[in-house]
């Protein structure tokens, strides 16, 4: 079975994809044309149980092909769930309030979650949030990023988000290209901390 999802907005090409592998066992190729695409699907099918191969047609496009799901054959997660709390944070902007002292405070408040044993499983970054983990001048907030991450922290920037400010994905300096699925799956499978 093929599929093209070229050209299609967040999060459609994970949910057709999605549809398509709960359609048919057979081996599913998906044609994309975008980065986040690319990255949103691969890790989808993924942490489904699926393997995914990854070729570049050119121009942009890239097919993957994805097989091999066998029962019970989920990820597990690489770290102790013990570690974490059942919580997302859920940033909205770059600061909590206005001007430079919204900015102190945001950072402050993210470089303190170091502080604690359990942690967040998730920190989601959309719209102005994005900047966070891609602006050079939130280089130490994006370091806090970083240990979090390497505590096993599951850090995602919306990938449409990305793309409307113009930030090229290689920009990201940390986590992973979020998509609206993803999220809203997390978001109403844990507790949230809206910032």
């Amino acid at each position: 079975m093929k599929i093209d999802c070229r050209n299609l907005a967040c999060p459609e090409p994970v949910i057709m994809t999605k549809n398509a592998l709960n359609e048919s066992n057979e081996i599913l190729e998906v044609l994309l044309n975008s980065v986040s695409s690319v990255a949103n699907v691969t890790r989808f099918a993924t942490t489904q149980g699926y393997n995914v191969e990854k070729e570049e047609l050119g121009d942009g496009e890239v097919l993957l092909k994805i097989t091999g799901k066998e029962e019970n054959d989920i990820i597990k997660d690489k770290y102790d769930e013990k570690s974490f709390l059942n919580k997302t944070i859920f940033i909205k902007d770059d600061k909590i309030g206005e001007g430079d002292f919204g900015q102190r405070l945001m950072k402050g408040f993210i470089k303190n979650l170091l502080e604690f044993e359990k942690l967040p499983r998730n920190i989601i970054l959309v719209n102005k949030g994005v900047f966070l983990t891609t602006k050079e001048e939130n280089s130490d907030v994006a370091e806090t990023f970083k240990k979090l991450s390497e505590r096993g922290v599951n850090i995602y920037s919306c990938g449409l988000c990305l793309e409307y400010y113009n930030i090229p994905f290689e920009s990201l300096k940390v986590g992973e290209i979020g998509n609206a699925y993803d999220t809203v799956s997390i978001l109403l499978s844990t507790e949230v901390i809206s910032l």
